[in-house]
């Protein structure tokens, strides 16, 4: 609808002039003869002419300049107007100018309605109406109350019929009507709904959760977004609600929580670089050490490295700018020193022991396999668990007392019985070190695949730790079996065990 009053034309009202439009003259209302008494009137021709008396007089009361005077633009009393006129049931809209303000209406019954909307400046805006018909003071006071209502206004007194209580005979203007403290609009729920997922918003930002990144708190403020921006939208000053302020409160909650995830993300991302750099390998000059235990393994091509660990029964180290062929030939020169003992062997990976028992390992690193890492650590110490020396002394004891050689046989055919015993435990427990330590190597695997791939390894930092922890211990026992004291079967499925788990090994971030 184009906006009334857009050129500011001064309306004429009812009594004062006539509708341009043929409809407009044909719904006008009649209009009294205003000449005054005792004048004759005359016509464009000169001749005087009978005062015209209508048929149904006007229920407006002389003397009064405007029906209503509202604290409102004339552009907003317009469209209340034409809502009013246009969505009731009372009343059928005619006609209606927006050039002058000017409305033709009639109600069920009967009567017709003319009114107008005349500008008041700084006062806001007032109306005049025209009434004919049977009791049109009662349907003019229907409409007024309406209007009032639909405006936010406090019910005013009657103006017409009985209800009114001075009438408007020699009645000043009406005071000026401001939308009472309720106001029109009704307060928006889509603002306080906005706020409230704006808080929600910002208490999840608090929330310790992993994978935190930039993506997902974009993603995460989409709807606190959306919410406040439409509850802005809608409450504009042209809208049919009211709660700018509210609205403008849930976009400042939705802002604070951007910057309140911001921070968290940032600090995440720091957490996370920090713990890739302590995990990544230092490729600066190294030293190779002096130690007996470093002096049993071949020194690489390549000076820059870092060394992990060191220790008299310990050493590792990482080894950095070796290529495919670099590996290879390092390896053979390993075996080249005695590491030949149930050593294993692939594209990525050997492990092997030397006649005293000293383990070495070496693989090239999945993720970046320039990086070479070696491994060597001594022997387990085992405890002396032979009876061979108390058998001895027991036979020797038999002999010198002259102990009955039934007795003695006795005796070593017992022993042989606990020692069978002792076998077939210690090959049980054999097993099921083995079969465990391949439990743990398949978790292991699973859980560093996970690892490598996570773009959050801060939230795993404790995992980390204990599965490093779990391995160290695993490995331990493992290499604390004796295998010379295995036999043919326990040493077989030993191999075979081995193979798998160092197979599987080798498979973590490929």
């Amino acid at each position: 609808m184009t906006t009334p009053f857009d050129q500011q034309p001064q309306p004429v009202p009812p009594s004062e002039g006539t509708n341009d439009a043929p409809e407009d003259r044909a719904n006008a209302p009649t209009v009294p003869n205003t000449v005054p008494a005792g004048q004759p009137n005359v016509a464009s021709d000169g001749a005087t002419t009978t005062p015209m008396t209508p048929a149904t007089a006007s229920q407006r009361p002389a003397g009064a300049p405007f029906d209503r005077v509202y604290a409102v633009s004339p552009q907003q009393l317009f469209q209340v107007i034409h809502d009013q006129l246009t969505t009731g049931a009372t009343f059928t809209l005619d006609n209606e100018n927006t050039q002058t303000g000017a409305f033709s209406f009639r109600s069920y019954d009967g009567v017709n309605c003319t009114l107008t909307v005349v500008p008041q400046g700084a006062a806001g805006a007032a109306i005049r109406l025209e009434a004919t018909g049977n009791e049109s003071a009662k349907r003019v006071d229907e409409f007024l109350a309406a209007l009032d209502k639909r405006i936010g206004v406090a019910p005013a007194p009657a103006t017409h019929g009985a209800g009114a209580a001075t009438g408007f005979a020699g009645a000043a203007a009406p005071a000026v009507l401001a939308p009472n403290a309720q106001g029109v609009k009704k307060t928006s729920k889509l603002a306080v709904f906005a706020i409230i997922w704006g808080v929600l918003f910002v208490l999840a930002q608090f929330v310790d959760v992993s994978g935190r990144s930039w993506g997902g708190l974009l993603f995460a403020t989409v709807i606190p977004a959306l919410l406040s921006g439409f509850a802005v939208y809608v409450t504009r000053p042209s809208g049919k609600v009211q709660g700018r302020v509210l609205a403008w409160v849930a976009v400042g909650i939705t802002v604070v929580g951007l910057v309140i995830g911001g921070v968290f993300v940032i600090r995440d991302e720091a957490d996370r670089a920090e713990l890739e750099a302590s995990l990544a390998t230092k490729c600066e000059a190294y030293s190779w050490p002096e130690s007996d235990i470093a002096a049993l393994l071949p020194q690489p091509k390549s000076t820059k490295g870092e060394i992990r660990s060191e220790s008299s029964d310990y050493f590792h180290i990482k080894v950095c700018d070796t290529d495919a062929k670099q590996y290879a030939d390092y390896v053979k020169s390993v075996q080249d020193n005695g590491f030949t003992v149930d050593y294993s062997k692939s594209a990525d990976s050997f492990n092997a022991k030397n006649a005293d028992g000293y383990s070495v390992s070496v693989s090239r690193n999945t993720d970046d396999e320039t990086i070479m890492s070696i491994t060597i650590q001594v022997p387990e110490k085992k405890e002396d668990t032979s009876t061979d020396g108390d058998a001895a002394k027991q036979d020797d004891k038999s002999t010198d007392t002259g102990t009955d050689s039934s007795d003695a046989n006795k005796q070593s055919d017992q022993s042989s019985d606990q020692k069978a015993q002792q076998n077939t435990n210690d090959s049980a427990d054999f097993k099921s070190t083995m079969d465990s330590y391949e439990a743990f190597i398949d978790e292991y695997v699973a859980f560093m695949n996970k690892y490598q791939k996570s773009d959050n390894v801060v939230s795993m930092a404790t995992d980390y730790a204990s599965m490093m922890k779990r391995y160290s211990e695993f490995s331990q026992k493992v290499d604390a079996i004796d295998e010379n004291s295995l036999s043919s079967e326990d040493s077989a499925y030993y191999t075979e065990v081995m193979t798998r788990c160092t197979q599987k090994l080798a498979s973590v971030g490929q």
